[in-house]
């Protein structure tokens, strides 16, 4: 398991080609510090599923913003420009899902 970005919002991640070869698929354990937000960011070459462990967050999908709450799951589309902020009372944990085992990151 590869941690990166030990700071407000880490990742560590849980299932890619870079820890099994040829999985196709990408599974990482996300955790928000309370009042932080992800990069504002897009991925070309897959699709992505945020589902919230614990806490509240605002999940930006392209213009909108969606409250997702523990137990709650939504889709970002591949090329839409996405960021998660957490405006809750405590850190949030997220697992998220990528139809790819390599996921190509644009800002």
């Amino acid at each position: 398991m590869k941690i990166k970005n030990a700071q407000a919002v880490t990742m560590e991640w849980l299932m890619e080609d870079a820890i099994e070869p040829h999985a196709d698929l990408s599974m990482a354990r996300m955790t928000v510090a309370i009042n932080h937000v992800s990069d504002l960011h897009s991925h070309s070459n897959c699709n992505e599923a945020i589902h919230v462990l614990e806490g509240t967050i605002e999940q930006r999908r392209g213009d909108e913003w969606i409250t997702l709450k523990q137990g709650e799951t939504c889709l970002i589309h591949k090329g839409y420009k996405h960021q998660t902020r957490n405006m809750g009372e405590k850190k949030a944990v997220l697992i998220l899902a990528y139809s790819s085992g390599l996921r190509l990151y644009e800002t």
